[in-house]
């Protein structure tokens, strides 16, 4: 016989597991670090090169009020770092007097919150994280 509390905490538990396998079975993956491939460049640089990493991709929860007010304040969390370290390489090319050090996060782990706009771009239409404006092409 499962006691009132053991009742509880397995009746919260199912909800959770069945949340999560609702989630992914409409294709939806939870926030995490995912490989990605960026292009590094520099202004004075004349190529990009491609960078295997690790950047914070996936679904976070958000609510829709049911009733709406113009004062209240609108917070949509995003996928972002939580853990990251930076590497850098030295981009081939560069002119002397140009250092050629690109520096470049690598996300170790990421979680759902309110976006930091001084550091990540949280529009719905960006340009991406390969795109290269050198006007060579990429290395």
């Amino acid at each position: 016989v499962l006691s009132p509390q053991r009742g509880l905490q397995a009746l919260v538990l199912a909800l959770l597991l069945a949340g999560g396998a609702l989630g992914a079975a409409r294709g939806r993956r939870f926030c995490r670090p995912v490989n990605a491939t960026i292009a590094a460049e520099k202004d004075d640089c004349p190529v990009c090169v491609s960078v295997a990493t690790a950047i914070c991709s996936g679904y976070c929860q958000t609510k829709e009020p049911v009733y709406k007010n113009a004062l209240a304040p609108v917070s949509q969390h995003v996928c972002s770092y939580r853990a990251v370290r930076y590497e850098t390489l030295a981009l081939p090319g560069c002119p002397p007097g140009v250092d050629p050090a690109f520096t470049f996060p690598v996300a170790l782990s990421c979680s759902c919150s309110l976006c930091p706009m001084d550091s990540s771009d949280c529009t719905v239409h960006s340009i991406g994280p390969d795109f290269c404006s050198a006007r060579r092409g990429l290395a």
